[in-house]
């Protein structure tokens, strides 16, 4: 495993893991009637699908610019068409919880995405600055 994505792996894991603790406290303690097991299933779902994405996009970014650049927009396509149909037949399976449902997918999207946005600007500028040398 090379050391980019090692470094994200332990980034997103430490991600999850903050977020799974305030699921806990949010669910368990401040509103348990909007609990459901859904959740956890979405939050391992985000992770994984999160990491198989990076590292795709990792891979392609060491070989060009322009293959890097093609590879983010049909990762960013594919990304957002998997996790709408995820969401789309979670909530025609169980209509339970349906707001809490789509405000957790929100959340998760939104903090995986922009830790992954971070790591590949970071990436991004570091590989330009070894080209610049």
């Amino acid at each position: 495993m090379n050391q980019e994505i090692k470094r994200f792996f332990i980034k997103v894991s430490l991600l999850m893991i903050l977020l799974l603790v305030a699921g806990f406290v949010a669910f368990f303690w401040v509103v348990p009637e909007y609990y459901s097991p859904v959740f956890l299933i979405a939050a391992l779902f985000f992770y994984v699908f999160t990491l198989l994405i990076h590292a795709w996009q990792l891979n392609s970014a060491k070989k060009s610019l322009a293959e890097f650049t093609r590879s983010n927009m049909i990762a960013m396509f594919v990304k957002l068409m998997v996790y709408l149909a995820f969401t789309i037949t979670i909530l025609a399976i169980s209509k339970k919880n349906a707001i809490a449902f789509v405000v957790v997918i929100m959340v998760l999207y939104i903090s995986f995405t922009v830790a992954e946005v971070t790591s590949l600007a970071k990436f991004s500028r570091s590989r330009d600055k070894k080209t610049e040398n």
